[in-house]
């Protein structure tokens, strides 16, 4: 069984270090959870940890207001030392100071000098534009919120696979990845003095949301717990 550390960067709870805590873990607003959060904006049971495969694997448990990890909005991932989960209010970091050195180096506490408002991860959005002005996008918060969900690079490719799994998991990956080949192929580059940009078309823009939005759909998929 496998333990693990939280602790807690903002919110009523903040300076608190919860150790060695035996997984299954659950964080939430009731007394009945491994971790109590006295936050109106935390759900009575927000979300799970547990160990599987030598994975520490984070569920949001259907949340009214979300999981966010790294500023990203999760609905199951996989932590790593160093992540930064927002739950509510509160900011918690995953991992001893000492795991977190042993993987990342000195961690970062940005987030410690900053007030959590009843807004956080909701607002300061900014935005990229594409060839028409007025379809600007919203893409989360401002980059000063963000840092890297997957810091260590991308995540490895799940092993134990039978094969029909892994022709699933490649033809799954195949179609992504023709998808937004067929997007970056038809980008032009836009040249306004020394500047540059990449111009791309309405259809080519809403092929890729309609991309991204397949990915969500999935991502939901995937982590329903009724699946």
């Amino acid at each position: 069984m496998a333990s693990i550390t939280i602790q807690v960067l903002e919110g009523f709870e903040r300076g608190k270090i919860f150790s060695e805590l035996p997984t299954p873990v659950t964080i939430g607003r009731e007394e009945d959870n491994t971790i109590q959060l006295n936050d109106e904006r935390v759900s009575r049971f927000h979300v799970k940890i547990q160990e599987d495969a030598g994975n520490l694997i984070l569920t949001d448990l259907e949340s009214t207001n979300g999981t966010r990890i790294n500023g990203h909005p999760v609905q199951m991932h996989v932590l790593r030392f160093g992540d930064h989960l927002a739950i509510g209010r509160s900011i918690l970091l995953f991992g001893s100071p000492e795991e977190i050195a042993s993987q990342h180096g000195p961690v970062s506490t940005d987030f410690e000098q900053r007030e959590v408002s009843p807004d956080r991860g909701q607002a300061g959005f900014h935005t990229v534009q594409h060839s028409d002005d007025s379809h600007d996008r919203d893409f989360g918060p401002a980059d000063d919120d963000f840092r890297e969900l997957f810091p260590g690079g991308p995540p490895p490719i799940p092993g134990d696979l039978r094969i029909g799994q892994t022709a699933q998991l490649s033809d799954l990956l195949a179609y992504f990845h023709d998808e937004l080949a067929q997007f970056v192929n038809a980008a032009q580059e836009n040249r306004h003095d020394e500047s540059s940009s990449m111009r791309v078309e309405r259809d080519d823009w809403q092929r890729l949301l309609k991309l991204e939005m397949q990915l969500a759909r999935y991502l939901r998929e995937i982590a329903d717990p009724q699946r």
